[in-house]
């Protein structure tokens, strides 16, 4: 301990003798260099936490793009619905929905990709083919609710992957002949 007081000690008669300005300039300068450090990790920070919810929302988009493959298959005659179909439609919804649900915890319902109603109608469409099969009625009713939700989807999935495209200006080509149309 007395060491360390005493080299405490030297090294506050060194100090002393250092004109403050240049005390001052050195700490500023360690300021400087730890704001510098801190923005440069928080802007990392940033560009992960962004790059982790674009990823999840991307997953979520596939695992709807793979429900609606899915779906696509009920009206054919060689697809088992009942046992087949409808299970792996499920099974595949329950993923969207907690990659859904995720997406909401930690990132705000803003970054979410189905909104409440949607995932709403989803689990009524698939109470009802449920209930359908229990009591031995016809499903249409539910594969049309079914329908319905996935359409929603086909909607988002459309708006997002579309390429955008822009309308030109007609080009005029000179020394061309025109030939009418009729």
């Amino acid at each position: 301990m007395n060491s360390m007081k005493v080299k405490l000690a030297e090294w506050w008669k060194k100090l002393r003798g250092v004109p403050i300005k240049y005390v001052l300039l050195g700490g500023v300068i360690a300021l400087a260099i730890a704001l510098c450090i801190s923005i440069y990790m928080r802007a990392n920070i940033q560009k992960r936490y962004s790059n982790a919810r674009s990823q999840i929302q991307e997953q979520t988009y596939q695992g709807m793009i793979a429900m609606t493959e899915l779906f696509a298959r009920v009206d054919d005659p060689s697809v088992d619905v009942q046992h087949k179909l409808i299970p792996s439609l499920k099974a595949e919804y329950a993923a969207v929905d907690a990659l859904n649900t995720a997406l909401i915890d930690g990132f705000g319902a803003s970054s979410a990709v189905l909104s409440g109603e949607q995932t709403a109608a989803f689990e009524a469409a698939f109470a009802e083919y449920a209930s359908a099969y229990r009591e031995g009625r016809a499903t249409g009713l539910a594969q049309d609710d079914m329908a319905a939700c996935i359409a929603g989807v086909q909607l988002m999935i459309d708006e997002r992957y579309a390429p955008e495209v822009e309308e030109t200006e007609p080009v005029l080509v000179i020394g061309a002949t025109a030939t009418p149309q009729s």
